[in-house]
């Protein structure tokens, strides 16, 4: 792979702050300099290479899809074309204040929101190949080594954002796929692989989280688990730092961060005081009545300032999948960047990219009118 020309997007922080090119996010504008408001895109680069079911053809036929007619998914071609669709619809994005998307070297949960397909249901860290006996969407072989053609398709919205001074959360591992890997030391070859990857290309808008959704009963293997995680952030940002002489910015993600029978204090402790920024998980529950300030993401907020590291090290806390206008505003009077989940950006039929009118218009509506983005 040959490195891209200077990069012109540089992604860094200062203390709580975001800084895009040294300069804070959305300078000078209340209430929002220094956030990463961003949406969920992992299935931007998406491919099924076992082509054992259909789920993915869309003909402009099936009930409820509201999605355009792309045909039936062929690999790798269709894959080509999803992506081709996401880099044009960057700049709406960017035009509505997104500063950032979010990718995975595997994917995410292209079932979520199709009820109708039995084989989503529960988790697939509860299935002993997790969801890769139905399709295979990794973006690292075996070995950890990286598919070439994955790799073309991270590198295309890649350097696209770097174009565009946007930045790509760059995800490693996902609980459906994992299994791809039989043993630890291929997991750690892949991290190895995608830091090399990153900083040969000489990409500078890429913050790495190593795995979406830490907790216990998602991933196969111990290392990507709370008790462990925390090896695999050292070791990315170690590799960057003794191979390329680069500072990394490292992180993960959680889910149940505050569950019981989940992570525990010490574990909390040990796996974000080594990150260099947070991300969190969560949204307005209605059916509890947790939303807005008593929702679960606020909770989550305040527990991790509250400890004493973050106290003496303040750092950025971002979602990357959020849900809810009142934990939105929540979020905004708390200074933490609100990232969109949504089924519109989670669920494969392949997506229809850009801002179109869905259950999302208000976030990116508020979102273009408190950035002053045009």
């Amino acid at each position: 792979m040959q490195p891209m020309p200077a990069a012109k997007t540089t992604v860094s922080i200062d203390g709580p702050k975001f800084l895009i090119n040294d300069r804070p996010t959305y300078e000078g504008r209340d209430h929002v300099e220094g956030l990463l408001f961003n949406v969920r895109t992992v299935h931007a680069t998406f491919d099924d290479t076992l082509g054992k079911v259909d789920w993915w053809d869309d003909d402009g036929s099936l009930s409820g899809n509201d999605h355009a007619g792309y045909g039936k998914w062929t690999s790798p071609d269709s894959a080509s074309a999803n992506t081709r669709r996401f880099i044009q619809a960057l700049a709406e994005y960017r035009t509505h204040g997104m500063l950032a998307v979010n990718l995975n070297f595997q994917g995410g949960h292209p079932l979520n929101g199709k009820p109708w397909i039995v084989q989503g249901h529960g988790s697939a860290g509860a299935r002993p190949n997790g969801h890769r006996d139905f399709y295979h969407n990794s973006g690292f072989n075996a070995d950890g080594s990286i598919d070439e053609a994955y790799k073309r398709r991270i590198s295309a919205v890649i350097e696209a954002c770097d174009r565009l001074g946007m930045v790509v959360i760059l995800q490693l591992f996902y609980f459906g796929q994992d299994t791809v890997f039989e043993d630890e030391g291929q997991l750690c070859s892949a991290v190895d692989c995608a830091v090399d990857f990153i900083c040969t290309g000489g990409y500078r808008n890429v913050i790495v989280e190593i795995a979406n959704e830490v907790m216990e009963g998602h991933s196969h293997h111990d290392i990507l688990k709370p008790g462990r995680v925390g090896e695999l952030i050292q070791r990315a940002r170690g590799r960057a730092r003794s191979w390329y002489n680069r500072s990394l910015l490292v992180t993960t993600s959680e889910a149940a961060l505050l569950g019981s029978r989940q992570w525990t204090p010490e574990q909390i402790d040990a796996v974000f005081e080594a990150c260099d920024l947070i991300v969190t998980h969560g949204g307005d529950n209605i059916e509890t009545g947790k939303v807005g300030d008593a929702s679960d993401l606020v909770q989550k907020v305040e527990y991790l300032r509250s400890r004493p590291w973050f106290k003496d090290t303040p750092r950025p806390i971002v979602t990357s999948e959020a849900h809810g206008q009142r934990a939105f505003d929540a979020l905004l009077r708390q200074g933490v960047s609100f990232g969109l989940h949504s089924t519109c950006f989670q669920t494969m039929y392949p997506p229809r990219w850009g801002i179109w009118d869905n259950e999302t218009t208000w976030f990116f509506e508020r979102v273009k009118a408190l950035t002053g983005c045009d």
